[in-house]
């Protein structure tokens, strides 16, 4: 019922399946995985992908105290994603603390405190689980939503903040000058100190943050497409690491995920997990890969790492 394992009614046997699988790997209980089911569909909102996880089954436990409701009603107003429930429903309790713990807002009842801890020890596992399963299913829009969202929770912000508030040393109020500034992620890495110095308009911070951003994870990809049959294509993808490992910031290994998606960017051809090492940090790496290809013929797949 919940499509954890298969049953061979000839043989007797049990096999698990790649839902079961991802339960086990993520320690999801059976109730959790029969609402992902159920409720994860190929176009859910960032909004409908909130209140799944806060419908997870580890959370069954959790209820709104009469003297919590006014603090959580003020966080409620406060946190960037809507909530539709009332916070009477325990799922708008935990949709909440899930969004307080990403937005480092600070509590202040002790019992709303110790549910955030609850709900936030789950949340990185619980994300993994319907990342993997959306993954699995091959829908590009929500696997994309998903993994931002997984990144979110591991990093403590949203995906409109400045990727430069991953470094700890980098002061709040010039992190807040390059938010309102506005200007693309991508933009940063065709500038040169004094320039950065200049556009946040203290000078001695250029080079600091021009190192900074030169430590961002960045991949050049380049591919060489090969045609086997009128079914399927070959691909080379030559990746090349961009940026200066820290070790201190990277560890010994970057994880990134290949994925290659149709021409609308709504189904995921073929998913791969790819591990950088420290130590190959300067070399270009080979992957090789099969895509198929349906008629009649599309122009292009896109190709994200």
């Amino acid at each position: 019922r919940c499509a954890l394992v298969k049953y061979d009614r000839k043989t007797g046997q049990f096999q698990a399946t790649e839902i079961g699988r991802i339960a086990s790997h993520y320690y999801c209980t059976h109730e959790t995985m029969q609402t992902y089911n159920q409720l994860l569909k190929p176009m859910l909102s960032e909004i409908e992908l909130f209140r799944v996880f806060s419908l997870s089954g580890e959370f069954k436990n959790i209820t709104v105290r009469e003297e919590e409701k006014l603090e959580l009603q003020k966080l409620m107003e406060r946190v960037p994603i809507p909530i539709k429930e009332s916070i009477e429903e325990p799922s708008a309790k935990v949709n909440v603390l899930l969004q307080a713990y990403i937005s480092q807002l600070k509590l202040e009842g002790f019992a709303l405190m110790s549910d955030m801890v609850y709900v936030t020890q789950s949340a990185a596992r619980l994300m993994r689980a319907i990342f993997e399963i959306v993954l699995h299913r091959g829908w590009a829009q929500l696997a994309d939503k998903s993994l931002a969202l997984c990144k979110m929770v591991d990093k403590r912000m949203w995906q409109s903040m400045s990727p430069l508030r991953q470094f700890r040393k980098m002061p709040e109020e010039i992190v807040r000058k390059i938010e309102k500034k506005n200007l693309p992620w991508e933009r940063l890495y065709d500038l040169g100190p004094n320039e950065i110095g200049e556009l946040i308009r203290v000078p001695k911070l250029g080079k600091t943050i021009h190192k900074y951003v030169h430590q961002f994870p960045k991949l050049e990809l380049s591919t060489h497409i090969q045609p086997i049959t009128r079914a399927m294509l070959k691909v080379e993808l030559t990746i090349t690491p961009d940026f200066q490992w820290d070790e201190k910031l990277h560890g010994q290994s970057e994880a990134f995920w290949i994925l290659v998606e149709d021409v609308d960017s709504e189904v995921i051809l073929h998913h791969e997990y790819f591990l950088l090492k420290s130590k190959y940090c300067q070399d270009e790496h080979l992957v090789k890969f099969f895509v198929p290809i349906f008629e009649p013929l599309p122009p292009q797949y896109f190709l994200r790492i």
